[in-house]
C-alpha cells in the first residue's frame, strides 16, 4: 500500500469515526448500531497504520491479491449488516403488530366506557338528578 493511500484511508477513516460519534451523540444513530460502525473503523484505522497486517493476513489466507481480500471482507460485512437489519426489521414488525393489537383493545374499551356512560341509568341514593355520570358510576366488572 502506498503512502498516500494510507493517508486518504486514514483521513478516510477517522472523518468517517468522527461523523458516527456525532450522530451518537445527537441522539441520530443508536449506540448499538454506531458499534458495528465504529468496529469496522477501528479495522480500517489498523490497516491504514499498519498496511504490512494486510499482506500477511491476505497470505495467511492464501489470497494471492490483496484487494481481493478486501472485497471478501466487505462483501462478508454487508451480509452481516443485512442479516441484523433484518433481525431488528422482523421484531419491529412484530412490535408494531402487538402494540396495534393493543390499541384496537383499549379503543374497544374505550367505546363501551363512552356508550355505557351516555345510556341512561338510575339516579343514585343522592336523589340528585341534576348530577352528571362520572366514572365512578361505571359498572365494575
Amino acid at each position: 500500500m502506498t503512502t498516500r493511500t494510507q493517508i486518504v484511508l486514514l483521513v478516510f477513516t477517522t472523518l468517517t469515526m468522527l461523523s458516527i460519534l456525532r450522530l451518537v451523540r445527537s441522539g441520530k444513530l443508536k449506540a448499538k448500531y454506531s458499534l458495528l460502525w465504529i468496529t469496522l473503523g477501528v479495522a480500517l484505522l489498523a490497516l491504514a497504520v499498519l498496511p504490512n497486517v494486510a499482506d500477511q493476513v491476505a497470505e495467511e489466507v492464501g489470497v494471492y491479491y490483496q484487494p481481493a481480500l478486501f472485497f471478501v471482507v466487505g462483501i462478508g460485512f454487508l451480509l452481516l449488516v443485512v442479516i441484523h437489519f433484518s433481525y431488528e426489521l422482523s421484531r419491529m414488525e412484530n412490535r408494531v403488530r402487538t402494540l396495534t393489537e393493543e390499541t384496537t383493545l383499549i379503543r374497544h374499551e374505550l367505546a363501551a366506557l363512552r356508550e355505557s356512560l351516555d345510556t341512561p341509568r338510575e339516579i343514585e341514593s343522592t336523589g340528585d338528578a341534576s348530577r352528571a355520570p362520572t366514572v365512578a358510576d361505571l359498572p365494575t366488572s
